[in-house]
Parts: structure tokens; C-alpha cells; sequence
């Protein structure tokens, strides 16, 4: 009784943190309560030929951005901790587009100038505007009609989510014959990218949600395999809605055990969910760059990850580590999940 009143506690003091709203230098880069970042004039304060104006406008600007996304996360953490998991991290906790306005980092600008910034954002803006507009094109090409089954569905709702995670590793593995981008461009590139899946996330959840509530889960039997396998890569993206991802994982456990849901979806689900909430993963399916290579996160277990591997028909874990950093090339810090 005491631990639960202890709880509760925390998440009143967690939720008392409410996200403060944006300053007035964003205004004009706000459309239909969603940040769009233009012309990028916004940032010109980190530049070394700021005005003091500028400065204190971009500097404003992050402060409201580290708090919004602090009490955001502050909010999520309460609701778990409320649920009984007080061991989760905010760091592990990602944003819905509709928390701080979908704002994103700004890129990281390895120029002393805006005008040289300027110059690099009109060098790359014709490959990250035709790529973004191709997404776009291709979820419309893919788009089943009104009529079309619950696998068809499923099938073409990945679609946008997946060509924008591809770009994440712009010319590199999978993606090396991508049209070359200097970092500065790439860094502008990515922070499209990076807001753009989040919005694709959250409204996959979303839909994803009504798909459970009429017909349950899409079992292998009623939709088949592969888009059985697309309904958990929704649940799998759906890192804004941990508690969503709780849900999903105890829904899928006894199908997996049935032969309903495949063993390696229920596995990386498991190492999602666990991750965020306890800070270490089963399966070893979640990785992260260390020393440029893409390497586990922490293992519950190290020394029993390939028997439980093998449980879920999982090869062994350096073979997949092997697999991932073939497709994806030598990784980049800051240190990034994949999976």
C-alpha cells in the first residue's frame, strides 16, 4: 500500500511539470499547430555573425525546446511509474509529433556563417524536397481502396515510414548509390527526416489501435504471415506509446506461443518495451553505435542471448550484429537504436 501512495506521489510531482509554450520567434514557422522549419532563419543565432538579437532569439527558442520536451517526457515517465515501473528512463522515452509541436533538432551546422549555411541548404534542399515528395507519391501509389481487406491493409501501411527510415542511412550500405551530400547538407537532410517519421509513427498508431479494438490482433491465420509481421512493425515504431507497446507485447505473447505471431516479432517487441522500462533487452535485437559499429544494447543475460535466440528462431547475435552493419555501414555518433 505504502509503495502504490509512493507512486502515485511521484507521478503527481512529475505531472506538475506542464510543457511551456513556444516562444514568439517560432510563430512564423508554426502551421496547423505543427513546426515546419522553412527558410531556416530561425537558427541563424548559432552562427558566428549572429546579432546579439538573433542569438538571444535561437537561445530562447532551445530552452523552450529542452523544457517542452523534458515535461513531455517527465509526463510519460509518470504514467509508467503510476502503472508500477518507476525503473524507466526519460532518455528512452521518444516524443508524439503532437508534443512540442513535432519540433526537431536543428541540424548540426559545421559552418561559422549562415550565408554558408544558406548556401548548403540550397545545395540539398532539391534531393531532400524530391525525396520527401517521392514518399508522399509513393504511400498514394500504394494506398488500397476503401474496400480492400485487413492484409492489404497492413501491407501497404508501412510504406512511407519504411523509405524515410532508409534515408537515415543516406549514402551508406543499403543506401550507398543515394546522390552524394556534403555533412552540413546531410545534417539539414536528417532533420526532415527524423520529424517526418515520427508523424508517420503516430498515425500508424493510431490506426493501428482501431485495427485492434474491432477485430483484435492480426493473427497469422486470419491475415497471413507477412502482414501479421507488418501489424507488429507498427506496434514495434510505436516508441511514443510505451504503455500501447506494453499492450501489445502482453496480446501477443500466448499468439506467438500458438504459432499466430512469429517468435522473432514477439522477441524484438520484448526488447523494446524492456529496454525503455528496465533498461536491458533478452534478445540482443536492439543496438546501438559503439566505436562506429553497431553493437547490443545491454543484455539481461550475455552469456544465455544466443540459447534464447534460438528459442525465439533467432540466429546468433553476432551474426546479426554482422547483418545490420553490412546493411547499414560504419554508424555515426551520437549513438543511435535500430531494430
Amino acid at each position: 500500500m505504502v509503495y502504490r501512495v509512493l507512486l502515485a506521489l511521484g507521478a503527481a510531482f512529475l505531472c506538475a511539470a506542464e510543457a511551456p509554450p513556444p516562444p514568439p520567434q517560432l510563430e512564423a514557422y508554426v502551421k496547423y499547430g505543427r513546426f515546419e522549419p522553412g527558410d531556416y532563419a530561425w537558427i541563424k543565432g548559432r552562427f558566428d555573425d549572429s546579432t546579439p538579437d538573433e542569438k538571444a532569439a535561437y537561445e530562447a527558442i532551445m530552452r523552450w525546446y529542452g523544457a517542452c520536451s523534458m515535461a513531455a517526457r517527465a509526463e510519460q515517465r509518470a504514467t509508467l511509474i503510476a502503472e508500477g515501473y518507476p525503473e524507466a528512463g526519460l532518455e528512452r522515452l521518444a516524443l508524439a509529433p503532437d508534443q512540442c509541436l513535432g519540433f526537431g533538432q536543428p541540424p548540426v551546422a559545421d559552418t561559422r556563417s549562415f550565408a554558408a549555411f544558406e548556401r548548403e541548404l540550397a545545395a540539398v534542399r532539391p534531393v531532400m524536397e524530391t525525396y520527401l515528395a517521392a514518399v508522399g507519391v509513393a504511400e498514394e501509389a500504394s494506398r488500397p481502396g476503401s474496400r480492400a481487406d485487413l492484409a492489404r491493409q497492413l501491407e501497404a501501411r508501412p510504406v512511407g515510414e519504411q523509405m524515410l527510415r532508409l534515408a537515415l542511412n543516406w549514402s551508406r550500405g543499403m543506401s550507398a548509390t543515394s546522390p552524394g551530400l556534403t555533412p552540413v547538407g546531410q545534417a539539414i537532410f536528417m532533420s526532415r527526416i527524423g520529424p517526418a517519421i515520427a508523424a508517420r509513427d503516430f498515425a500508424n498508431t493510431e490506426w493501428l489501435k482501431g485495427v485492434i479494438a474491432e477485430h483484435g490482433w492480426p493473427k497469422i491465420s486470419e491475415v497471413g504471415q507477412e502482414a501479421g509481421m507488418y501489424a507488429w512493425l507498427l506496434a514495434q515504431h510505436a516508441d511514443h506509446d510505451p504503455l500501447f507497446q506494453r499492450d501489445v507485447l502482453r496480446l501477443i505473447e500466448p499468439l506467438a506461443a500458438q504459432g499466430e505471431v512469429r517468435k522473432p516479432d514477439f522477441a524484438y517487441l520484448y526488447d523494446r518495451v524492456m529496454l525503455k522500462w528496465a533498461g536491458k533487452q533478452r534478445y540482443g535485437s536492439q543496438a546501438e553505435c559503439r566505436d562506429g559499429r553497431l553493437q547490443p544494447q545491454p543484455l539481461e543475460d550475455e552469456a544465455a542471448v544466443n540459447r534464447l535466440r534460438a528459442e525465439m528462431d533467432l540466429g546468433p547475435v553476432e551474426d546479426y550484429m554482422a547483418m545490420m552493419n553490412e546493411r547499414s555501414g560504419p554508424c555515426q555518433s551520437p549513438p543511435g537504436r535500430t531494430g
